[in-house]
């Protein structure tokens, strides 16, 4: 049993735990989540009959919409205007490996493109002024201000780290998946006059993530870059550049918290404007989730060997 189930048992609701506002295509998730999803956070163990209704609905306005995807106009070449930006863009680390494995740039139709991820925050950029400022300058008629967001140059600000004195180690907490242990080092260090010491521990850094198109067995799906996408789709903005690969027909489509290929693959599935249809998306809290990155610092002593 997990620990949400556990705490659903013991006190009847969610009600202590943070949530963030966020979309959900509850038409084409499991009956029960979806229930469960609309009551956060006075979930009751056993789901309200509202909610069960609304799913009902849902799934109803699925079956009805017409069967097969057209993506004919899914994915088209970057204009001139770009060019200078994405010469900047493939000249950092973080970009070159894409291109060693076979990515492209290419301009992305939102309207036309299959969702893979059943919930998409809604406050996702609120959280940095860098972003939202970005999206306040971002313009259908600039690529420019729309790459910006979707394919960033490297985050130059580094991740806030602080001291636990009583567990001696540090501590970076982050609000997304972006940031991580991207390397060690260890090397000399005077500390005082005429006393060396060893300076050792990890790098943590914020490493830039990108909106992200797969074509996966004949079907283009977002495979990152929902919370930007999204946001940009509210502000009517369905153009944007991103990323670009085939997945051979052999591999699996590798994305967090997808939908099953039953769904994705059958005759009706998601597509990314989905999340802001009422009729089979809904506005929900769904809980927030926060990354902690902890170094410590311990000393042990063995006896009787080295």
């Amino acid at each position: 049993m997990d620990v949400l189930s556990k705490k659903l048992l013991r006190d009847g609701n969610l009600v202590s735990l943070k949530t963030r506002p966020a979309r959900a295509l509850i038409g084409w998730m499991a009956e029960r989540d979806a229930q469960m999803l609309l009551g956060i956070p006075k979930t009751p163990a056993k789901p309200l009959p509202e909610h069960v209704q609304r799913v009902t609905e849902a799934r109803a306005a699925v079956n009805s919409k017409p069967p097969g995807v057209e993506q004919i106009h899914a994915l088209s070449q970057p204009a001139d205007e770009l060019l200078g930006y994405l010469q900047e863009f493939h000249r950092q680390p973080s970009s070159r490996q894409y291109t060693a494995k076979g990515w492209t740039i290419q301009i992305a139709n939102l309207q036309e493109l299959c969702a893979v991820q059943p919930i998409v925050h809604l406050d996702y950029l609120a959280h940095s002024e860098h972003w939202q400022s970005l999206l306040q300058q971002a313009s259908h008629e600039s690529m420019v201000s729309l790459a910006r967001i979707t394919l960033p140059i490297a985050n130059t600000s580094p991740a806030a780290a602080q001291f636990d004195p009583q567990n001696n180690s540090w501590i970076v907490k982050a609000n997304d998946c972006d940031t991580r242990v991207v390397g060690h080092f260890s090397s000399p260090l005077e500390v005082a006059p005429g006393m060396m010491a060893t300076a050792c521990g990890f790098w943590v850094a914020r490493v830039p993530s990108f909106a992200q198109v797969v074509r996966y067995r004949e079907r283009y799906f977002l495979s990152d870059g929902y919370h930007r996408a999204l946001a940009l789709l509210q502000k009517g903005i369905a153009q944007i550049p991103v990323l670009f690969r085939e997945i051979p027909e052999a591999q699996k489509l590798e994305v967090r918290e997808s939908f099953p290929d039953a769904v994705i693959l059958g005759p009706r599935p998601p597509l990314f404007p989905d999340y802001l249809r009422d009729d089979v998306a809904a506005a929900v809290s769904h809980l927030a989730s926060q990354k902690t990155i902890s170094v410590q610092a311990a000393e042990t002593r063995s006896w009787g060997g080295f």
